[in-house]
């Protein structure tokens, strides 16, 4: 298990250092949304899952599988699960091309490659009770994902390949669904061998953004506004929206001018952003998503706690039996993590505009497993 996760993080190490290489784009299509059809490009076998969680959303699962390469077989290979961040969805694995994405070259090591998804998003807008136009189907935020989505995409997993246990790859809101799951639920630690964590976002009252100073306020407060926000769908997914999106970031256009469409998720600091990505990258993100994701954090950021959804008082009494909302237990979390960090802050993403402070540098002592922090060269 030792030198799994070595390998693992190795390579998650250099996945992170080739967003910061400014590499010629291969020879393939340009504009891919959907993440089969790029898996399949790039040459790799690919199969697509779905699970249904307890309250209804039908979840759509990516998976490069190992295959034997005379019998057309699966191989049994240690899994590895990958959870994109904010309004992002399994393609962001994929868009360093077939021979630099993170996903290809976990499964070029011999693991077992599973790409997740989050109720939301473009391969996640599906329930068994409620369709997209009702405000209920997106009233949800990121506490749900870790006390539905992932533990039925966890279990669903170790279910069809016969494993006990895996490993979990998350960045940004990724990592913090993780810490959701293993403080709700602690029993889920054991069947993570490891966690490694690209930028999660914990606690966010460091965050030096100008758009949580100025919307935080605003959002992460109960008032006419945020309550009215609740239930809000936050992106369009409509492909051929996303698709003209990228035909405006094409190589003969200034990088400035499209990357000034991306700054509110990923900052002013374009130093590790590979422009040669712009266009596959306006085409995929966002992929969809729910207000109420966003409002969480800026709650966050308001309260200087990782806490539940703050509902305000009487409704917090119905929700939690208790006026404030409770704190995530992150004294439960005994699976040994690994948090890569951008910096000396930690960032959100390539370039963390919604930069956030993890346990490591607050709350660090609360969590029980094995935890090491580490700094991209």
């Amino acid at each position: 298990m030792r030198r799994e996760r070595v390998v693992l993080l190795c390579l998650a190490l250099l996945g992170l250092q080739q967003v910061s290489r400014a590499t010629l784009r291969q020879s393939r299509e340009i504009i891919i949304t959907d993440a089969v059809r790029r898996i399949q490009n790039d040459g790799y076998n690919v199969e697509r899952h779905s699970v249904t969680t307890k309250d209804g959303y039908v979840l759509t699962l990516h998976r490069i599988p190992q295959v034997d390469p005379e019998l057309g077989s699966l191989l049994r290979r240690p899994v590895v699960f990958l959870l994109s961040g904010l309004y992002a969805s399994s393609d962001v694995w994929l868009l360093n091309g077939r021979e630099d994405s993170l996903a290809y070259l976990l499964w070029r090591a011999g693991y077992d490659v599973w790409l997740g998804n989050n109720r939301g998003n473009i391969y996640c807008r599906k329930n068994m009770w409620r369709n997209t136009t009702e405000r209920e189907f997106w009233d949800f935020s990121w506490h749900e994902m870790g006390v539905y989505d992932l533990p039925a995409q966890v279990d669903y997993v170790l279910r069809t390949t016969g494993q006990k246990a895996m490993h979990f790859v998350g960045i940004s809101q990724g990592g913090t669904v993780f810490l959701v799951l293993n403080s709700m639920m602690p029993q889920y630690n054991a069947v993570f061998k490891s966690a490694t964590l690209l930028a999660p976002v914990a606690y966010v009252s460091n965050t030096k953004s100008g758009l949580a100073k100025v919307i935080g306020p605003v959002l992460g407060t109960r008032n006419y506004v945020s309550k009215m926000l609740e239930g809000v769908e936050m992106f369009s997914t409509n492909k051929f929206f996303k698709k003209f999106l990228s035909m405006t970031c094409l190589e003969n256009e200034k990088p400035l001018v499209c990357i000034s469409r991306l700054w509110p998720a990923v900052g002013y600091d374009t130093r590790f952003l590979n422009k040669t990505l712009l266009p596959d990258l306006m085409a995929n993100f966002p992929a969809g998503g729910s207000v109420k994701q966003l409002m969480h954090y800026f709650q966050g950021y308001v309260s200087t706690r990782f806490r539940q959804y703050d509902y305000g008082p009487e409704r917090n009494w119905l929700h939690y039996q208790q006026l404030e909302p409770p704190e995530y237990a992150l004294e439960n979390v005994s699976t040994p993590v690994t948090v890569f960090l951008l910096g000396k802050r930690l960032h959100c993403g390539a370039g963390g505009h919604l930069a956030i402070a993890h346990p490591v540098a607050q709350r660090g002592s609360r969590v029980q497993g094995s935890l090491e922090a580490m700094e991209p060269l």
